[in-house]
């Protein structure tokens, strides 16, 4: 399956930043440039997407994980 285009930003920026862990409200911010006022649906919609797509076991993931409480990130190779 081929990433949307709001998809891959939010992995590109996760990759460019590898180990850095992101808020909620910072990935929606950068990606749609507009405050993050009720975006926390929208933000794990997307990554539950984007895990859909590029995980083994979309359930237990490999590349992009959560910190609890935090965010999300991409762990260094």
């Amino acid at each position: 399956m081929k990433l949307t285009p709001i998809e891959y930003n939010i992995l590109l920026l996760l990759m460019k930043n590898q180990g850095k862990v992101f808020s909620i409200s910072q990935i929606y911010e950068s990606i749609w440039n507009a405050d993050a006022i009720g975006a926390d649906n929208t933000v794990a919609v997307h990554i539950r997407h984007i895990r859909e797509k590029i995980e083994i076991n979309p359930k237990e993931p490999r590349y992009i994980k959560v910190v609890w409480g935090i965010g999300y990130k991409i762990d260094k190779a």
